[in-house]
């Protein structure tokens, strides 16, 4: 999805949480990119990558992430929500800051995405991204651990951020 909107003339910024990710992200043709774990702050980072703020964002972090990139969102922005991984495991619902009146000020638009409701199209769509991946402009990479007894190992490393691209179990 990144690769194909830099393709059609959109500034693509990534953040990721390793400099082995970050690097993987500018070899793939991001634009911008930063490590939010060694930036001064996320907001900063996020200044830093697009000072001129954001039209869409693809959310599937959640909590902190979320509520931080929504304040830097231009008027009419678009927010596709399918994640809230660091939600995932709260015991307790973590307190955010409220974004409430941003969004009505600069008439966001904000969209869960379940990829299942689409499922009428998905030949459609599954077409055209082997055709993106057979013209070279969508890239991926696929961290594969080997065996089924490793898959509870693959699963938590998956969740603590070790691999990079997909987590696949190859049994």
């Amino acid at each position: 999805m990144d690769m194909w909107t830099a393709g059609e003339g959109c500034k693509v910024v990534g953040c990721a949480g390793s400099d082995d990710k970050v690097k993987y992200l500018k070899d793939i043709g991001f634009d911008e990119v930063f490590n939010y774990k060694t930036a001064g702050s996320l907001e900063e980072g996020l200044k830093k990558a697009a000072p001129e703020g954001y039209d869409c964002f693809f959310d599937n972090v959640g909590g902190e992430f979320c509520s931080t990139a929504m304040f830097q969102m231009r008027e009419f922005g678009r927010i596709a929500v399918c994640g809230a991984i660091s939600l995932y495991n709260d015991t307790e619902p973590q307190k955010g800051r409220y974004f409430s009146w941003h969004m009505i000020r600069n008439q966001l638009r904000m969209e869960g995405f379940l990829a299942w409701r689409w499922n009428d199209r998905r030949v459609e769509g599954l077409t055209q991204l082997m055709n993106w991946v057979k013209e070279g402009t969508l890239k991926y990479h696929e961290h594969i651990t080997q065996g089924f007894q490793n898959m509870p190992d693959a699963f938590m490393g998956m969740l603590k951020g070790e691999n990079i691209g997909k987590a696949v179990v190859k049994v």
